[in-house]
């Protein structure tokens, strides 16, 4: 199967999926205001998948700056996806947490996410906490994902793909750049890498993480990275009217910025090997030869496993 097909595979199984849970109205949480490409391409996604649905988006908030709004009952909350629930990140899970507290009556979608915990115990008692709510659908991005989740949440579990591929074309087509280079390799440089990558990555490329980690000053993350330190400095008043600033800026301009990072830093290049999930999402949607490697606690290999073994331009390194 060619790139463009899987995509349209993909795309239409989110749709066929999520859009008869969705109410008219809804509201995004966890959106991802931080400088990381790939949760920034999952925030694209879905803000395509709620514009072409027709649903009215009335907020978005990321974990810092949400204000928890009073909606009505049929607002339904959308919960954005990807690899941050579990105990590595688990601040998403104590905002997620306060999310169902504040709306027990709603309905909460947790877009597709892949969770990984590593204390059990950890996991059981959010699990528990979660369960608490009365109408809470949570989505997994990978096939042991969602065996797991299956024991707790039952017929509440949904298996779909990331968000990302839901991404329309013309927003990405601005940024593409002529194909000149030959490999670049995508070398995460954090907490999820594998201590065994360091054999597992060839050496015949271009070798990089995402720009913005790479670079401690862009211009796309600078104006971001004030607002947070503002925000984090919690001043009253003055915090109150910086998160305000920040909801504009991080949806007006910076996540736009992020795409055209991203698609600008994998455009000109044939090849992309890379140890980053989103790496290669982005390169299935730009239609290039990749080479995926796994993380340290087997994400990359599962969504591949799940979604996308029968792309002919793409195989997994292991």
């Amino acid at each position: 199967m060619n790139c463009l097909n899987k995509i349209s595979q993909l795309k239409y199984l989110i749709y066929r999926t999520l859009t008869p849970l969705i109410n008219k109205k809804c509201i995004l949480l966890d959106a991802p205001y931080y400088h990381n490409i790939g949760d920034v391409l999952i925030w694209e996604g879905t803000k395509c998948f709620i514009k072409e649905n027709n649903i009215n988006c009335i907020y978005t908030a990321s974990y810092e700056t949400c204000t928890f709004p009073k909606i009505d009952n049929n607002v339904t909350i959308l919960f954005n996806g990807g690899g941050n629930l579990g105990d590595i990140y688990h601040e998403h899970v104590e905002f997620l947490l306060k999310v169902i507290e504040h709306y027990p009556n709603n309905r909460i979608i947790i877009l597709p996410q892949t969770i990984f915990y590593q204390k059990k115990k950890t996991e059981q008692e959010d699990f528990k906490k979660l369960l608490g709510h009365k109408d809470l659908y949570i989505c997994a991005r990978d096939k042991e994902v969602y065996k797991n989740l299956l024991s707790s949440f039952q017929d509440k579990t949904l298996l779909l793909p990331d968000m990302a591929f839901c991404i329309n074309d013309e927003l990405l087509h601005p940024f593409i750049l002529p194909e000149k280079k030959n490999k670049l390799i995508i070398d995460r440089n954090d907490c999820e890498k594998n201590k065994s990558q360091t054999s597992q990555i060839a050496l015949d490329g271009d070798i990089s993480d995402w720009p913005v980690f790479e670079q401690s000053f862009r211009k796309t993350t600078f104006i971001n990275k004030i607002l947070k330190k503002v925000s984090d400095a919690k001043i009253p008043l003055i915090s109150k009217l910086n998160n305000k600033v920040w909801d504009i800026y991080a949806q007006n301009i910076f996540c736009k910025a992020m795409i055209k990072e991203g698609v600008e830093f994998i455009s000109p290049y044939k090849i992309i090997e890379t140890t980053r999930l989103h790496g290669c999402i982005l390169s299935i949607l730009l239609n290039k030869k990749i080479i995926l490697v796994n993380n340290s606690y087997g994400k990359n290999k599962n969504f591949y496993d799940t979604w996308l073994n029968d792309i002919d331009t793409l195989i997994l390194k292991q």
